[in-house]
C-alpha cells in the first residue's frame, strides 16, 4: 500500500476531498475511483472515509451557520433506509470483492450521468416535497454507504430547490458529516458479523494518516479560493476522472 505511486493517488485524493468540503461539494466524486486504484473490496469504503471525515470537520465549523435544517430533516428516515440496502448488500457479498467493485463502479457512473443532465438542462428552482426528500435521501444513503460518491445526488437536489452557493457548503456539509459519523459503527459491526473482511485495518488507517497533510491543504485551499474557482469547469474534469475511473472499476 505504501508505494510511491499509492501515496501520489492518495495525496491527489486528500486534495480534492478538501476542495469539495470547503468550496466544491461533489468533487469528491473522483476519490472513491482513486482509492480503488489502491485497495480493494471493503477497503475501498473503509480507506475512503476517514479521509472524508476529516474534512467534514472543517467544513462545519466554517459553515455551520449556512446549513439549511428545514430541508435535511425530511431527509433521516429515508436515509436510513439507504444505509440499511448498504448493510444488507455488503452482508450478501460476503468475500466476495468483485461485486462491490462493480455497485461501486456502476454508481458513480449513474452519477456522473444524474450530474451532466442536471449541468445539461439547467432546470428552474422547485419547492422541496416529502416524494424527492424521501427519493434522494434513500438513494443517497445506499450510495454513500456503499461507494462515499452522493455527492452529485444531493447536489442535484439541492440545486433544484435554488439554494445559493453557501447554503449548498453548508448545508451538504452537515449532511456527509452526520451520515460519514454513522457509518463507522456499522461499518466495523459488519466488519466483525460478516464475512468479507474488516473496512478498516492498521495499515488501512496508517496510509489516511498519511493522507491527512493533503487533505488539510486542501480545505484550506478551497476555503481561500471558494469565491474565485470557475466552478463548471472543474465540475466538468471532475466528472470526466470519475468516469474514467469508475469504467477502470468495472473493467475484468
Amino acid at each position: 500500500m505504501f508505494t510511491a505511486g499509492n501515496l501520489i493517488l492518495g495525496t491527489l485524493a486528500g486534495l480534492v476531498v478538501g476542495l469539495s468540503k470547503t468550496a466544491l461539494p461533489g468533487a469528491a466524486l473522483v476519490v472513491t475511483p482513486l482509492i480503488g486504484s489502491i485497495v480493494a473490496g471493503r477497503a475501498i469504503p473503509g480507506t475512503t472515509l476517514p479521509i472524508l471525515l476529516a474534512a467534514d470537520v472543517f467544513a462545519v465549523t466554517w459553515y455551520r451557520q449556512h446549513a439549511r435544517w428545514d430541508l435535511l430533516r425530511p431527509m433521516i428516515v429515508s436515509v436510513a433506509v439507504g444505509f440499511a440496502a448498504g448493510t444488507a448488500f455488503f452482508a450478501i457479498v460476503g468475500s466476495a470483492t468483485r461485486p462491490i467493485e462493480v455497485v461501486i463502479g456502476v454508481s458513480i457512473l449513474l452519477i456522473v450521468v444524474i450530474q451532466s443532465w442536471r449541468m445539461v438542462r439547467r432546470t428552474k428552482p422547485t419547492r422541496p416535497t416529502a416524494t424527492t426528500a424521501a427519493v434522494y435521501g434513500s438513494t443517497g444513503g445506499f450510495t454513500t454507504f456503499v461507494a462515499n460518491a452522493a455527492g452529485p445526488i444531493l447536489n442535484t437536489y439541492l440545486v433544484g430547490l435554488g439554494l445559493r452557493k453557501e447554503e449548498m457548503v453548508g448545508t451538504s456539509a452537515w449532511f456527509y458529516f452526520a451520515v460519514n459519523v454513522a457509518k463507522v459503527p456499522v461499518y466495523v459491526a459488519l466488519g466483525a458479523l460478516s464475512s468479507g473482511g474488516h473496512f478498516f485495518t492498521g495499515s488501512s488507517l496508517a496510509f489516511d494518516a498519511a493522507c491527512l497533510p493533503a487533505v488539510v491543504a486542501g480545505v484550506f485551499g478551497g476555503r481561500s479560493v471558494f469565491h474565485k474557482l470557475p466552478e463548471r469547469a472543474f465540475l466538468v474534469a471532475v466528472l470526466v476522472l470519475s468516469a474514467a475511473g469508475a469504467v477502470r472499476l468495472l473493467m475484468p
